[in-house]
């Protein structure tokens, strides 16, 4: 019967776990990009890629 009331605490646990890592990554600035992606997003404004965009518009 004890093993059955930590399978339930566990069970707990882990679905309190995923909320709240779920939560984190829903509530992440949807404008913070990593330096790599940046560089990157850098190297195809330079290379003309994004032209449609219009923040590469003149």
């Amino acid at each position: 019967m004890t093993g059955f009331w930590i399978a339930i605490v566990l069970v707990i646990l882990g679905i309190v776990g995923v909320s709240v890592l779920a939560g984190k990554a829903l509530n992440r600035p949807k404008g913070s990009l990593s330096p790599d992606q940046q560089d990157h997003l850098t190297a195809l404004k330079a290379s003309g890629a994004l032209k449609h965009r219009k923040s590469n518009r003149d």
